[in-house]
């Protein structure tokens, strides 16, 4: 049976003659390394090159954060090992919903696809949290309540105006945040850092237990999962399909692995860590506490400016399309998939602006970034499952064959299950309320999705047994 023919049936047919077959899909052009590499650098540079690893250090010191930073390099590792293999044989957009239609366990992997979009517009909350203070330091006597709209609304105005940032000013921006970081780094190694503080931040302030340290480990990733989406989004945009598959998770690490935690490391070594967490943007900090307002002071304030506003445009242009994707299957409701005449998914765009601005009246770091860890580590979870799941298929024209790819997903599937129980542990709050909007979404799309003439269109379509990869 030919590719036309296997999704060819009067299930589309019904969808002309019922007139829902007006989805319109962005035509975009395939994004260059530059062009992606943005997602990685505005949420590196807050997340991880100051508050998150700052705030690992806080508990924990340097050692044991550098050897938690380690864990979760293996877990990132091996899941890409295993998520590569699978985009082998299954080579579809939306990549946790296809390996989980194979795996037998659609919902779940339609709920974490869906989820998403919340989960980076928590991410997008720290941005505009920090992206306040920063204007704050440049401007103090301006009433602090309006930098997050001067930060959002432009960003949002040019997105629904279809003017998205890519190709050689996205490379333009992107260059101006790399060199500003590299420069930064070296700075606050040469003229900043001192042995008393790193020596005084170096152990832990308490006892590591066993679980001690994968909350540790859960807490990096809850910063590293992002690199998951800029390798999908290379491997989805990127022609040369091989390419993208092997240079992503090397491209992206590289946003953290080389850029970001040498100055991280030389922030933790500038003051004791007791001055840090004081700090509303300790990067910043650091550098006005040593030298105040001279230039190197300002090319870090600029730098991390850019990168608010480039990391906020590619949320409106990824996560928009999620939400678009999702309503045109019919489990959520069809106006969010309403296209522009210039191709821009507004309302979902819309939506995603007002979600961002409610974390600016959220201010509680330790119970976002404990929600941001469980699922991070949930998500590594399910890629382990989804792949012995996929792997128990013999019908598949390519099956799994990854070298260790069984003994990695039991490795990966034990650590991760480790590392929630030990979040959990934690913060038991911040891991149900997790466990609960996935339950909610996998609930909705099992139940609520099918009963719609929509959905359950859609879903005979995508629930279709195949032994291909045939494009949907």
């Amino acid at each position: 049976m030919s590719t036309s023919d296997e999704i060819s049936d009067p299930l589309s047919d019904a969808l002309s003659e019922d007139g829902l077959d007006d989805i319109e899909l962005v035509d975009e052009k395939p994004l260059s390394w530059f062009d992606v590499s943005a997602i990685g650098t505005g949420e590196m540079l807050f997340t991880a090159g100051w508050a998150w690893i700052v705030f690992i250090a806080s508990s924990f010191g340097i050692l044991w954060s550098i050897l938690g930073f380690v864990g979760g390099v293996v877990i990132i590792h091996t899941a890409w090992w295993l998520y590569r293999e699978m985009i082998t044989a299954v080579p579809e957009p939306g990549s946790l919903q296809s390996y989980a239609r194979e795996a037998g366990v659609f919902p779940l992997g339609t709920s974490y696809l869906v989820l998403y979009a919340p989960v980076y517009g928590a991410f997008m909350w720290l941005e505009l949290l920090i992206a306040n203070e920063l204007f704050a330091l440049l401007f103090p006597s301006v009433p602090a309540a309006i930098w997050p709209y001067v930060v959002l609304l432009p960003v949002l105005a040019l997105n629904l105006l279809g003017h998205q940032i890519t190709g050689k000013v996205q490379s333009t921006l992107v260059v101006i945040t790399l060199v500003a970081d590299i420069v930064l780094a070296i700075c606050v190694f040469v003229l900043i850092v001192n042995a008393d503080s790193f020596s005084l931040n170096w152990p832990s302030p308490t006892p590591i237990t066993f679980l001690g340290f994968f909350t540790i480990v859960g807490l990096w990733l809850g910063i590293m999962a992002g690199i998951m989406e800029v390798q999908q989004v290379l491997v989805d945009e990127w022609k040369d399909f091989r390419r993208s598959r092997d240079i992503g998770l090397l491209s992206a690490a590289w946003q953290l692995w080389i850029r970001q935690l040498p100055l991280a490391i030389g922030i933790l070594g500038s003051l004791p860590i007791a001055a840090l967490v004081l700090m509303p943007v300790p990067t910043i900090g650091v550098v006005e506490e040593k030298f105040g307002h001279n230039p190197l002071f300002y090319l870090a304030l600029i730098a991390m400016l850019v990168a608010t506003y480039t990391t906020l445009s590619v949320y409106f242009m990824g996560m928009g399309k999620i939400l678009a994707l999702y309503s045109q299957q019919g489990a959520l409701p069809r106006i969010i998939g309403r296209y522009s005449r210039r191709s821009v998914p507004w309302v979902a765009i819309i939506i995603l602006a007002v979600f961002a601005l409610i974390g600016v009246y959220i201010g509680d770091f330790t119970f976002v970034s404990h929600v941001l860890s469980t699922w991070s580590a949930t998500l590594y979870f399910f890629v382990a499952l989804f792949y012995l799941l996929m792997k128990r298929r013999k019908d598949l024209d390519r099956p799994l064959v990854a070298r260790l790819g069984t003994p990695l997903a039991v490795f990966l599937l034990v650590v991760t299950a480790i590392v929630g129980i030990a979040i959990a542990a934690t913060d038991w709050v911040a891991a149900t309320t997790w466990a609960a909007l996935v339950v909610v979404v996998v609930l909705y799309d099992m139940v609520v999705v099918p009963r719609t003439k929509r959905g359950a269109l859609y879903r005979q379509q995508l629930l279709r047994r195949r032994t291909s990869a045939a494009r949907l």
